[in-house]
């Protein structure tokens, strides 16, 4: 009789032993399974975290600035990096063909927007308040040539290989932004004062040296 004990015992151990697999292997699948989902949860958050402001929107080829009346440069345009575009309070879009446009324009229309420009590697918008400006000595389309990196150290590697590009405050910009306004508006005096000519030549030359290629 003790001789068949031995292999009932044995029989209900290794049944045990089976039996209490079976959870761990259901909660480790179960872990995994929710480790999967978390995984997707956070490349879902870091793709909407990446998305700047769903209202901005693509010029199209017949946009022109809100400030100056030039041509928009579109996305795929060598000149297209230059370009701005600004959401009103009232959740309306304005483009600009050049940040000096974009910073004017809330001067002449008492207005306080939210302003994106273009990052220079991915062309992907960006909040002017988020990013590296750069000086450089690229024609852009009323001759600032401004450009603008998310990444920091794209725009310390391009000042490296750019011997005459430099950083520049957005403060910087709208002073200056100002102060040529301030030249234009005094010559548009000067023209409604009688030297209408003078006037005339000198918003041809504006044009001229902006948008010249």
């Amino acid at each position: 009789m003790k001789k068949l004990w031995l292999p009932a015992l044995i029989v209900l151990f290794v049944l045990a032993a089976c039996t209490s697999e079976k959870p761990q292997v259901k909660e480790k699948e179960s872990e995994q399974g929710a480790t999967e989902i978390e995984t997707k949860v956070m490349d879902d958050s870091v793709q909407v975290a990446s998305l700047v402001d769903s209202r901005l929107q693509e010029p199209k080829e017949d946009t022109v600035c809100e400030m100056c009346n030039m041509k928009v440069y579109m996305k795929d345009h060598e000149m297209g990096v230059f370009s701005a575009q600004a959401i009103k309070e009232d959740g309306t879009i304005a483009f600009y063909d050049d940040i000096g446009c974009l910073l004017n324009a809330e001067v002449a229309n008492e207005e306080n927007n939210a302003k994106f420009v273009r990052d220079f590697v991915t062309k992907e918008w960006a909040k002017v308040e988020d990013v590296t400006i750069v000086k450089t000595e690229l024609k852009s389309p009323m001759n600032w040539g401004y450009i603008y990196f998310v990444n920091k150290a794209e725009a310390d590697t391009y000042i490296q290989e750019n011997s005459n590009a430099y950083m520049e405050k957005l403060q910087k910009i709208k002073d200056d932004a100002l102060e040529r306004r301030k030249k234009m508006m005094e010559k548009k005096a000067e023209g409604e004062n009688g030297d209408s000519s003078s006037m005339h030549s000198s918003d041809m030359n504006h044009g001229q040296e902006g948008h010249g290629h």
